[in-house]
């Protein structure tokens, strides 16, 4: 019979030719190199163009309940130009009107964790798709954190890029952990080719912020877009 301590010894050798724990997979190169171009200024351009231009659009404003069933809905149409803000339809809630701002400058900063060296590799990179927005053609990327201890807002974000790294359409979904609340919120930009430019056609903002012993507060603000001199307008 083998000694206690001849079966401590062959126990430690077994830990020291354990395998070690299994490194994180490599980041899809493809991905990598088109989610480059999705960050902060990723749609800015075509914000500025719109307002350079001047639109028309439809805002609606949705409040919901804790199982997602709307509670209160509200809609304007506004116009924008260069002569100012002129109210269409119905009746915002601000004195006065509001106006689109590009949501991804808030949601994503010029160099997001997902294409930091070190930072990403608590998120899974993957090229998932493609498709085709007004004619061009277009890859889908993602960036999903996967590592739920890492400390990053950024969730997840999906795009569609082209190979010169133009973005047609973006969406980013970040989470904020505090002490007394939880803060959620998801971003959507659909791009449409417009007077040799890209535009926004669609902007969608989800936001939810749970607090303890209250019941969850979630707003959908939706913004319709008519760029000037587009068809039917």
């Amino acid at each position: 019979m083998r000694s206690l301590p001849a079966l401590a010894l062959l126990a430690l050798a077994a830990v020291g030719c354990a395998d070690p724990d299994p490194a994180p997979p490599p980041a899809d190169p493809e991905a990598l190199r088109l989610l480059d171009a999705v960050d902060a200024s990723a749609v800015a351009d075509a914000f500025a163009d719109l307002d350079a231009d001047g639109y028309e659009a439809d805002l609606t404003v949705t409040t919901l309940g804790a199982g997602g069933q709307p509670l209160d809905r509200e809609t304007v149409a506004i116009a924008y130009g260069s002569n100012g803000t002129r109210v269409l339809a119905g009746t915002p809630q601000e004195d006065e009107a509001p106006r689109l701002r590009d949501p991804i400058a808030s949601a994503l900063s010029d160099d997001p964790p997902y294409v930091d060296p070190v930072a990403r590799e608590a998120y899974r990179l993957a090229a998932v798709g493609d498709t085709t927005i007004g004619g061009v053609s277009f890859r889908l990327v993602e960036a999903v954190l996967t590592d739920t201890t890492a400390e990053q807002g950024v969730r997840r974000v999906w795009a569609a890029v082209t190979e010169g790294g133009r973005v047609g359409a973006i969406e980013v979904e970040r989470r904020a952990d505090a002490a007394i609340y939880t803060e959620r919120s998801r971003v959507r930009v659909d791009l449409a080719p417009h007077a040799g430019g890209w535009v926004p056609r669609r902007v969608v903002t989800d936001a939810a912020t749970d607090v303890p012993l209250s019941p969850p507060s979630r707003v959908r603000t939706e913004w319709t877009i008519r760029p000037r001199g587009a068809s039917g307008t």
